[in-house]
């Protein structure tokens, strides 16, 4: 094998693999998470896992789907500014503008009550709320009505992927529990690297993960704790 079970679970427990590296985030503070979904992608020599969570950015103003890509094979992490030379391993798509959201708004944050509809991505998408409610929960709410509206396309998965690489499968439901590192800087001369949360190679579902990838079995995904990446596990998302 061009890669094992354990090559994965220490790249995913990396973080200078891009100059922004970033790893699986349900509470981020500028984003609203709605939908979220793991993708699998491998072959004898390449492996990738593509995290997408869609919702609603605090930084943005819009509604976005927001990748994080990982894996031996990943391409296309430059940013669009030419002047800048830096890479990252998130990629983000617009699937509501922040034109069309104020559109819809009668304060900031608040949907006005007379709108009935707003379009998501090409689609005129009319909605039924009667109460007053938040636009990130009114993204939420448009997600359950509409999931494909706000998952990804093939292409846009792909975007930081060689296009031959097969897809394995597609994971909706999943236990997720928070990991980070990063560098610490002590001194003008010194730093140490810190780690918070569970590491990947100590989390039932990323083992699972790396495991599928090396062995291309998708019957292998026979998780044993309960899903938790429904938005409503993480209340923190969104707020500082």
């Amino acid at each position: 094998m061009a890669y094992t079970q354990k090559d994965i679970l220490d790249y995913l427990e990396s973080y200078d693999q891009e100059t922004y590296h970033f790893f699986i985030d349900f509470e981020h503070p500028y984003f609203y998470t709605a939908g979220s979904r793991i993708t699998l992608f491998a072959d004898k020599e390449r492996w990738a896992i593509v995290f997408e969570k869609s919702g609603y950015s605090t930084g943005s103003d819009c509604g976005q789907i927001e990748f994080t890509y990982f894996g031996n094979c990943l391409s296309n992490l430059e940013t669009s500014d030419p002047e800048d030379h830096s890479t990252s391993n998130m990629k983000v798509v617009i699937v509501i503008s922040d034109e069309d959201l104020r559109a819809i708004e009668e304060d900031y944050l608040l949907v006005d009550r007379n709108i009935s509809a707003i379009k998501v991505r090409d689609t005129i998408l009319p909605f039924d709320v009667k109460d007053q409610i938040k636009t990130y929960n009114l993204i939420r709410y448009l997600e359950t009505k509409k999931p494909a509206l706000f998952k990804a396309t093939d292409s846009e998965l792909r975007e930081c992927l060689p296009s031959d690489l097969p897809k394995l499968m597609q994971i909706d439901k999943w236990n997720h529990q928070p990991y980070s590192k990063h560098i610490n800087i002590t001194s003008p001369s010194t730093y140490v690297i810190e780690e918070t949360g569970t590491r990947p190679s100590e989390n039932e579902t990323y083992k699972l993960i790396a495991d599928i990838l090396v062995t291309k079995d998708t019957a292998k995904w026979k998780p044993t704790l309960p899903p938790n990446n429904d938005w409503r596990n993480w209340p923190r998302a969104g707020t500082m």
